[in-house]
């Protein structure tokens, strides 16, 4: 079996390029998770940094500190595992081009 060092090579700076592009592009995405049938919203981009979050008036007047906190909580939560299912798609489509890698590897 002759193996092509060159070619392996090539390949290897491509999947290089590819994989930097996807992390960018990882980094761009915003994702937004609710709380409360929507009462409460937040978004965060691809490094997890929240980007805004929403209150709904009614929830303002609220005597419950802790549920406001909660939803809070929620909302975060949820728009993390938001984040991840976006930035898993995002790899999944860049190994798609690089079948000869393992995806766990990426």
């Amino acid at each position: 079996m002759n193996i092509d060092i060159s070619n392996l090579m090539e390949q290897a700076k491509k999947l290089q390029a590819e994989l930097e592009a996807s992390k960018k592009k990882t980094e761009t995405l915003t994702a937004t998770g609710e709380a409360g049938a929507g009462m409460v919203t937040v978004t965060i981009n691809g490094t997890n940094k929240v980007e805004s979050i929403n209150i709904a008036d009614e929830l303002m007047d609220i005597q419950n500190k802790k549920m406001l906190i909660d939803l809070l909580v929620a909302a975060f939560n949820n728009a993390v595992n938001n984040m991840s299912e976006a930035a898993k798609n995002e790899m999944e489509k860049m190994s798609s081009k690089f079948p000869f890698i393992p995806p766990d590897l990426i």
